[in-house]
């Protein structure tokens, strides 16, 4: 939990110092190219409406918060994006967190940040200040928008903005580039799965059909042989050899006194009748 909540607020914290606000108005919508595509990864989810309940570990006392993504959580709630409900008190009093109509959205690679601001003031912490809610949506592929929690609200802190930190799942925020595997992963295995064959069916061959043994089952073992001495002449060509091209290695060898001699019946052959 508290490694979860540590990566949340390291998603906050990133999303507020590096990456430029994105102010959207009227039910998340903008002007701006940028933004449009942007928000346009949450139309799947667009109008669902999630509830979760949390239990106060100090005063034991039970709240449900309400979320709706980029529409009003209940008629009659204009721009209310997240509401927070107090459970078991016979007048519970109803909190907007946070409004579609002042949203902002940051994007990662597998998360999106978005939030709801201009809620209700708070009446004594914060300085009298509007609350707003983080959304951290996580890349999960397999559901369209579930798991949705709050995990910390920051409102002791008078050096920071106060704010509710929340989590859900989703395949919207999942790179919608493809993970599967690249050109050259395919080209390997598509060419190891052909020097298989190629070898299990040759040798299988050869040694059921031709009645080969031993390393004489390798199929085409005469090409490959010389394919291999091929390249050892290649490589001796190109790392020892010297700039006369003199091969030092071979000694030279004189010619044979036996090669000289003369032969008469030759030379009478060769002298005018």
């Amino acid at each position: 939990m508290h490694r979860r909540l540590d990566r949340m607020l390291e998603i906050v914290a990133i999303a507020t110092l590096v990456i430029p606000l994105t102010t959207v108005l009227a039910d998340c919508q903008s002007q701006e190219a940028s933004s449009k595509e942007r928000l346009s990864r949450l139309d799947p989810i667009k109008g669902k409406t999630l509830s979760y309940t949390f239990k106060d570990s100090y005063d034991h006392d039970q709240y449900q918060y309400d979320f709706s993504i980029c529409t009003d959580v209940a008629p009659g709630l204009e721009h209310a994006g997240i509401t927070q409900k107090m459970l078991g008190s016979e007048h519970p009093h109803l909190k907007t967190i946070g409004r579609i109509n002042s949203t902002s959205i940051k994007t990662g690679t597998d998360w999106i940040m978005l939030t709801y601001k201009s809620g209700d003031k708070y009446h004594s912490h914060c300085n009298g200040k509007e609350r707003q809610a983080h959304i951290i949506i996580t890349c999960r592929q397999d559901v369209d928008a579930a798991n949705f929690a709050v995990l910390y609200e920051e409102n002791q802190n008078p050096l920071s903005d106060c704010f509710y930190l929340m989590e859900l799942e989703s395949r919207v925020a999942c790179s919608s580039k493809s993970t599967g595997l690249s050109s050259g992963s395919v080209f390997l295995i598509v060419f190891m799965s052909l020097l298989f064959a190629y070898l299990a069916f040759g040798m299988l061959y050869k040694r059921f059909v031709l009645g080969s043994k031993g390393v004489d089952q390798v199929p085409n073992i005469g090409f490959w042989r010389s394919c291999g001495n091929k390249q050892a002449d290649g490589c001796d060509f190109l790392c020892r050899c010297n700039d006369s091209g003199f091969d030092s290695s071979r000694p030279y060898r004189g010619i044979a006194d036996e090669q000289l001699d003369d032969d008469d019946g030759d030379d009478e052959n060769l002298l005018p009748m």
